[in-house]
């Protein structure tokens, strides 16, 4: 499967049942590349797309 930029929510729901389906790939296969590369595209899109919710310390 050929990837590029993550650009959509579509496109990254897509990406997170893919990388989902080769979790188990070994590394140095094609699979496990594929794999690789949606964990790169996956964190660039998160990056600037999910926010991280703002944890007080302080409350319980």
């Amino acid at each position: 499967m050929r990837q590029s930029i993550i650009k959509t929510e579509a496109e990254y729901q897509q990406a997170l049942k893919r990388l989902d389906q080769l979790f188990d790939a070994p590394e140095n296969t094609p699979e496990g590349d594929e794999a690789e590369l949606l964990v790169s595209l996956i964190e660039k899109y998160e990056e600037h797309h999910v926010p991280i919710p703002f944890s007080d310390p302080g409350k319980n």
